[in-house]
């Protein structure tokens, strides 16, 4: 459990890191526009959509939307509402046909235009997939794995920081 954890936490790091984390490149660069709402509609949709790619359903009870401050470079934290959103969810499916139905997601991101960041496959006795895409202009991250024992893949999508529509963005 703690290196799926340990996994996990590095390919999320990688992909801020690459994504210049929840501020973009210029300090005060305008930041794209939703409500936590429609964040949490969308990343709904999308993680239902890999689900379909992977020939699968997410499971009832599965979902955990997690919403997050923005921190800056320096730590900072503004306070005009901007956040960010981690978004998870499950789907049941024996760990023979992870790989598989993750390949289907894969080939259905970059259809979409995604940037694959990542792909790892291990087979023996505790076969595990993990695949880590983003989108380059938009931001966000998305993620299929499927780890032995469980029967089960997980999607999440992380959102690049978010400003509620209406709100001033601060400058920092």
């Amino acid at each position: 459990m703690e290196l799926k954890i340990t996994t996990r936490l590095i390919a999320i790091f990688t992909a801020a890191l690459m994504l210049g984390g929840c501020m973009s490149s210029e300090k005060n660069e305008p930041l794209p526009r939703m409500s936590k709402k429609g964040a949490e509609d969308w990343a709904r949709h999308f993680t239902e959509s890999m689900a379909r790619s992977a020939g699968v359903k997410i499971k009832e009870g599965t979902v955990k939307p997690a919403f997050h401050d923005c921190v800056g470079e320096n730590d900072e934290v503004a306070e005009d509402g901007r956040f960010l959103l981690d978004y998870y969810a499950r789907a049941s499916l024996p760990v023979s046909e992870h790989a598989k139905a993750v390949k289907k997601v894969r080939a259905d991101l970059e259809k979409r235009g995604y940037t694959i960041n990542g792909y790892q496959e291990t087979g023996g006795g505790k076969p595990s997939v993990l695949l880590d895409a983003a989108h380059p202009e938009k931001g966000f991250t998305v993620s299929a794995e499927g780890h032995a024992p469980q029967d089960e893949l997980l999607f999440s999508i992380s959102t690049p920081c978010l400003l509620p529509p209406g709100a001033t963005q601060q400058q920092l």
